[in-house]
């Protein structure tokens, strides 16, 4: 439960561009895992997305 909980408060865009396949190809799980921060800006910096 931990593990997964972090997920549930990703951006709505970073979810829907990995639902679709369009997320960075360095994109890795343990980044996803690790400790994002919560401000949306923040993750999409953090995961390599581009900035709305």
């Amino acid at each position: 439960m931990t593990r997964i909980m972090p997920l549930a408060f990703l951006a709505p865009d970073i979810v829907q561009a990995i639902y679709e396949g369009r997320q960075p190809a360095d994109l890795k799980v343990k980044a996803l895992s690790a400790n994002l921060p919560l401000e949306w800006t923040e993750q999409r910096r953090a995961l390599g997305f581009s900035a709305r």
